[in-house]
This record gives structure tokens, sequence and C-alpha cells, in this order.
């Protein structure tokens, strides 16, 4: 009877803990598919800094669940032979100094491992040619400053690069510290006031991928977004000829009204629009709105009904913004929504 009931036991034993090794595998590979399906994903990259990285991610990845498969195999092990036998004693093992030894060497060879691939990654990284495509990217609360300074425009919250082609960029914040990170390019790089940091890569696959601020910054932080348009020459260059246009004249009635209507309210005081009278250098260069595809850092679409809530109430759509909420007739809002939506 005794015998039965320590056999029945010592099943029940094996199967919880091949169910809970199972368990632990599905858990562990559904977190790997999921964080592979979100967008962006360091597991998609699209430059060579970010291939560099996942590769990294991937080696300390599959080695640290060589080690926990491991431990798992090594406990469903002894749960399952050496479980409490009423006429045995476990046997005891101290002061065995080979097996202090292995256990100590492991671990001091897996992080050697561990160190050595990080060090080359890094030395990959930052042994990119800096010669190519470049500008400067200031972080402000809440949104983006891209400055092509040698080539004469600003891009606010929207910049192109050449596929294929090494791009180099400054980074500093005008306020707070900032992070610059576009997660399937390359690493975070941190945007101090007073100092100017260095980021480097090659983009690899032309797309329009998402940038953001990964240090928190304030209120605003989660809404303080750009795009990052990896392009072809030729597409590049069209794009600079485009930026380095002043203003399209408005040719519809109600931007024509519109142009009258931003030159009178303040808008001046934060905004430029080259080629106008406006030369505010707070707030985003507006020359080339309507060709951008956001609102606010992307924290609205750029559609006409968008543009009309936010002039309408920006503080209702990004609460703390730096934007002012100007009372103006419903007439003259829309006169403005036609006039910067002409602004291709």
């Amino acid at each position: 009877m005794r015998g039965s009931e320590s056999h029945q036991h010592g099943h029940t034993a094996r199967r919880r803990a091949i169910v809970v090794a199972y368990v632990a595998v599905v858990v562990a590979a559904a977190t790997v598919v999921l964080v592979g399906c979100a967008s962006p994903s360091i597991l998609r990259p699209a430059g060579s800094a970010a291939e560099d990285i996942r590769t990294l991610a991937l080696w300390v990845f599959g080695i640290l669940m060589g080690v926990l498969i491991t431990v798992w195999a090594i406990l469903v092990y002894v749960i399952v032979t050496g479980r409490r036998r009423p006429e045995s004693e476990a046997s005891q093992t101290k002061g065995n100094l080979r097996i202090e030894i292995v256990w100590t060497a492991i671990p001091a060879v897996i992080v050697s491992v561990l160190f050595v691939l990080t060090l080359i990654t890094t030395e990959r990284i930052v042994s990119v040619d800096p010669v190519g495509t470049q500008f400067t990217a200031i972080g402000r609360q809440w949104w983006w400053d891209f400055r092509f300074p040698s080539l004469g425009f600003n891009s606010p919250n929207e910049v192109y690069v050449i596929q294929g082609r090494p791009t180099s960029i400054e980074v500093l914040s005008a306020d707070v510290i900032h992070s610059f990170w576009v997660p399937q390019m390359g690493g975070k790089v941190q945007m101090i006031p007073s100092h100017v940091n260095h980021i480097a890569f090659v983009p690899l696959a032309a797309g329009t991928y998402l940038g953001e601020c990964s240090e928190f910054c304030g209120a605003q932080h989660g809404n303080m977004r750009f795009q990052f348009v990896v392009v072809s020459a030729g597409k590049y260059s069209a794009w600079v000829r485009l930026q380095q246009q002043p203003a399209a004249e408005p040719t519809g009635a109600a931007a024509v009204a519109g142009k009258q209507v931003i030159s009178s309210v303040g808008c001046g005081s934060c905004h430029t629009i080259r080629g106008t009278t406006l030369h505010g250098t707070f707030g985003p260069d507006l020359t080339h709105f309507g060709s951008r595809g956001g609102i606010g850092a992307y924290t609205l679409t750029n559609t006409p009904a968008n543009l009309l809530r936010w002039i309408q109430d920006p503080q209702a759509v990004k609460p703390q913004c730096k934007m002012p909420q100007i009372p103006l007739p419903l007439a003259q809002q829309q006169q403005l929504v036609a006039y910067l939506e002409e602004l291709k």
C-alpha cells in the first residue's frame, strides 16, 4: 500500500514538473514572438546599427535560454529522481572543491562571452564612416527640430535620408534631457542641453520609420514622435530641393485670406514661413507644413479637420504644449487651415 502511494506521488510530481517546464517554454516563446511583431521592433532592423544590436540580442537570448533550459532540465531531473523516499535518506554533498570550481567557472565564462560580444558590437556600431547625410537633431518640449544648415532649411518632425549611405546626426536639446531613438535604425543617444552628442549608421531598407523620445521629458513625452524616411538618392535630392524653396503662394480664395490672417495674429513671433514676414524661431518652421504627415509631433494626422481642432484648442489636443490658444472667428480659423494645407 505504501509503495503504491509512493509511486502515485512520484508520478504526480513528474507530471507537475513537466507541465511547469512546458508552460515556461511557451511563455518565453510567446514573448519573443510578440516582441518581434510589435511595431517598431528591434527584431526587424532597417539600419546597420539596429542590425548589429539585433544580432547581439539574439546571441544573448540564445545563451541565456541555454542556461535556463539547463537549469530546468536539472530541476526536472531532481524532482523526478530525488523525490523523498521513506526508506532512504538523501545523500549529503559538501566541501567538494571540484564542484565549487565548476559552478564558479561556468558563470564567469558566460559573462566573459557576453562581454566580448558586446564589445565587438559596440565597436562595429561606432566605426561607421561619418561622411554622408549630415544634419542636426534638436529635441524640444515636445517636438523635433531637424536642421540642415549647409542646405539652408529646417524640417520639423520629419526627416529624409538616403538608403545605403552613412547618416551622421548631431543631437542636442534646447530645454530638458531628451533621447533620440529610431528603433529600427539604431540605439538611443542622449540629447543634453548645451552638449552635442553624435550618432551614425547606414539606413539599409527604404521606408518610413517611427522615431521617438526615449527619455521622460515631461507631460507630453509620449506624444513626441517623428517620421524617419529612407529613400533613394533621387528622391532625397527632390525632397531637398522642395525644402529649399520658399513658401508657395496661395491660390484658393480661402488660402489667400488665410495668409493675411496668419500675418496679423502674431504667429510670426513663434513660427517661420520662408518667403513671408514670419520669422519666429520658438516653434516649428511652417514653410512646407502641408507636405508633412502629422500635427503636433504626430499627435494628430495632418488633415484639415485635425488642423482645425489644433488651431481651435491645442491644449485640449496636447495639454501643456507651448502652442497658445488664439481666439479667432470660425471663418478665420478655416482660412488659416486652407492656407497652411496649401504649403506643400
